[in-house]
């Protein structure tokens, strides 16, 4: 049986259903990769917008488990960071989570992104280049140079390609949430071939998040920066988050990304885990 982590303010897990990384994550941290043996490349995972590293718990445990050191950072806003969501004054503080163990990283990083995440793995690639190994964008905003995520989130053709999405997503003082009074709607936006379980999982973890980075990133990266990391696109062919089309039209706005197909929804961490991490370790080898 998976164990969960204790009760924080705020997010209420589900006893007995989710693991957390940080009771592990002294053993998985990229600084003791070499004196436990491991494998000297280091993952660092990164969530989306709503979220919190601890989603991505099967995956890692089982990227640990082919001997990689792996790290899956709450960035400002969520998880266990208690950083209110209208306190997030740029992108630097809102990524500073992952940036901190990037830097503290001896070997090899492959940094993967979901969804919102994107936008971090864009802003990371072109600030510290010689720290990762590749970049990856999982069912993730990759946006060219001077557009942002809400160029595309805003554009004529996304809504009507995500209607779950529109229907669910709110916004007040307190921050952006997801409207969980209508959970068929945010199973189909997020989970739709996911189990009942981790739809219970996800909906007692999701919380309000900044409206601001990094929706409102404008990416400004550099040939001989972002540029000269190998990239690779793991597209969700049935996401109705970020529709197959979007996924598809960044790619061509960010050519040179090695594509990879998934067919799940959008949270392939819950759904085809193990899917997800053969895929991850197959970039690292």
């Amino acid at each position: 049986m998976i164990r969960s982590l204790v009760n924080w303010p705020r997010r209420n897990f589900l006893k007995g259903s989710m693991a957390g990384i940080a009771a592990a994550s002294a053993s998985m941290l990229p600084g003791n990769a070499q004196a436990q043996g491991r494998k000297p490349t280091t993952f660092i995972l990164v969530h989306g917008s709503w979220h919190w590293g601890g989603c991505f718990t099967i995956v890692a445990n089982d990227l640990a488990t082919r001997g990689y050191a792996v790290a899956t950072p709450d960035l400002a806003t969520h998880g266990y960071d208690l950083t209110a969501p209208g306190a997030v004054a740029s992108m630097e503080q809102y990524v500073q989570p992952a940036a901190s163990i990037l830097e503290k990283s001896s070997g090899p990083v492959v940094l993967v992104g979901h969804s919102m995440g994107g936008t971090v793995c864009t802003y990371l690639g072109e600030k510290y280049p010689d720290k990762i190994s590749s970049l990856v964008y999982l069912a993730a905003f990759m946006c060219p140079n001077g557009k942002s995520a809400n160029d595309y989130l805003f554009a004529k053709d996304y809504a009507p390609l995500a209607k779950e999405l529109f229907q669910v997503v709110t916004g007040d003082p307190l921050g952006v949430r997801l409207d969980l009074s209508k959970p068929a709607f945010v199973k189909e936006a997020f989970y739709a071939d996911c189990d009942d379980h981790f739809f219970k999982i996800a909906a007692q973890n999701v919380i309000p998040v900044t409206p601001d980075a990094p929706n409102k990133y404008l990416s400004n990266t550099t040939a001989g920066r972002f540029g000269r990391i190998p990239r690779y696109y793991i597209e969700t062919e049935h996401d109705r988050a970020i529709p197959i089309e979007i996924q598809r039209k960044m790619q061509n706005d960010v050519p040179g990304s090695k594509v990879i197909t998934m067919s799940t929804s959008h949270s392939p961490f819950f759904s085809a885990p193990g899917r997800l991490a053969e895929h991850l370790a197959g970039i690292a080898s």
